[in-house]
């Protein structure tokens, strides 16, 4: 078990606790084909993470001398705790559709939102669930009990494959061509294909697959109005591409 203890500035005391998320939780990998790059990934969207703990630091209940926060890091998935339950009129359920919370403590959120670690002012779930979604995870979950707390939890998806997916030439190109939201129509266009079958098995799911590319409307994935756009994980395969890379 690797314990610590912190205490200091609020600043400080967040840049050591994002420190040590960063050290303890895993990455991901993924090789482009044709490519000797191997592009890493946190497991864990970045700007999520950042704002749970920030979050959680703002929120905590200080009136308490046994409150605090705390991270505790699994091999699938990140909990992060602080003292203090929800305040009232926020829920679990409402966090998850992204309701703007209600601050705690306005002064210390507006101090840290000044300096620049914190979004704005109670849209911290909002964002969480977002990356969350663009990074194919599930979506974080909220636990709150007046006595115990707060809890939020990122997870990895319950199964992993254990062979990493390739990113096919078909892939690539289809990323290369996809600028800001395209239908598949248009997209299809783009690349010069007249096969729409031979699009969506070949280009279309397996980005899809690998989440290089997003839903514009994922509730409704046969929907007339569908668009596609290069996700997060997209973005780091085509920065991970030689200059000289042509498909």
């Amino acid at each position: 078990m690797n314990r610590r203890i912190r205490e200091g500035p609020l600043y400080r005391v967040f840049e050591e606790a994002y420190s040590f998320i960063t050290r303890n939780t895993s990455s991901t990998s993924q090789f482009v084909k044709g490519s000797p790059k191997r592009l890493d990934a946190p497991v864990y969207p970045e700007e999520a993470v950042r704002e749970a703990l920030i979050n959680a630091l703002a929120h905590r209940d200080y009136s308490s001398a046994t409150g605090g926060v705390s991270i505790h890091v699994f091999p699938h998935r990140l909990e992060i705790w602080n003292s203090g339950a929800l305040p009232d009129g926020v829920t679990e359920q409402s966090l998850l559709k992204g309701q703007i919370s209600i601050l705690r403590n306005p002064d210390i959120a507006h101090v840290l939102y000044l300096r620049g670690l914190m979004e704005k002012a109670g849209r911290g779930s909002v964002l969480m669930v977002q990356k969350c979604r663009e990074y194919g995870l599930p979506l974080p979950m909220w636990k709150s009990d007046p006595k115990l707390g707060v809890t939020v939890i990122f997870s990895t998806p319950e199964v992993t494959p254990e062979v990493t997916p390739e990113v096919t030439p078909e892939v690539i190109k289809l990323l290369k061509h996809l600028t800001g939201e395209m239908s598949r129509g248009d997209l299809q266009e783009a690349i010069g294909l007249r096969d729409a079958d031979h699009f969506r098995t070949s280009y279309i799911n397996p980005a899809l697959a690998i989440n290089a590319i997003e839903m514009t409307r994922p509730e409704k994935r046969t929907s007339s109005k569908q668009s596609y756009r290069v996700s997060v994980v997209g973005k780091q395969i085509l920065a991970g591409l030689d200059e000289n890379d042509t498909v």
